[in-house]
């Protein structure tokens, strides 16, 4: 398994247990001597997908996901919606999916074929995470406190 190369990618915003089982079971599929390369998404793409900006901006989310121990890189994604041109020039042995995460496995499987890429998609299991493992989940809890408490109108 040694010197081959994972890539997991997300948005990382309120960084929690979830994303760090994700993670870990991603830098798992390559061992201590592979590699794992993390892509961040964009504000931009946080904000059309959400409808709302993400909590902390792309390069602090990237800076925090990269100080993680098992993650080796992390680069904030590309301007396009076409994830084929990130992934062929990131060119992983594997392509690691969160349990949850949506993906045209379809679109990725031609984008290496057409590029002569061997990546294989692995879709990760769920893994227990106490306590919030869900940015929802927490921004929720958040906005029950100050409700409760009058802070929020």
């Amino acid at each position: 398994m040694s010197n081959q190369r994972v890539l997991a990618a997300g948005k990382f915003d309120i960084l929690h247990l979830g994303h760090i089982a994700y993670l870990k079971q991603a830098k798992e599929l390559v061992g201590k001597e592979g590699e794992l390369v993390v892509i961040i998404a964009r504000d931009d793409t946080i904000e059309r997908e959400r409808g709302a900006p993400p909590v902390f901006p792309q390069e602090q989310r990237r800076a925090i996901v990269e100080s993680l121990e098992m993650v080796d890189t992390a680069v904030i994604g590309y301007k396009t919606r076409d994830h084929c041109r990130i992934v062929v020039d990131v060119n992983p042995d594997i392509l690691a999916l969160g349990y949850d995460q949506e993906a045209d496995t379809d679109s990725l499987q031609k984008c290496f074929e057409t590029n002569n890429m061997t990546t294989e998609i692995v879709r990760l299991e769920k893994r227990e995470a106490d306590g919030l493992c869900s940015s929802t989940q927490i921004r929720k809890r958040i906005l029950d406190y100050y409700r409760e408490n009058g802070k929020v109108r």
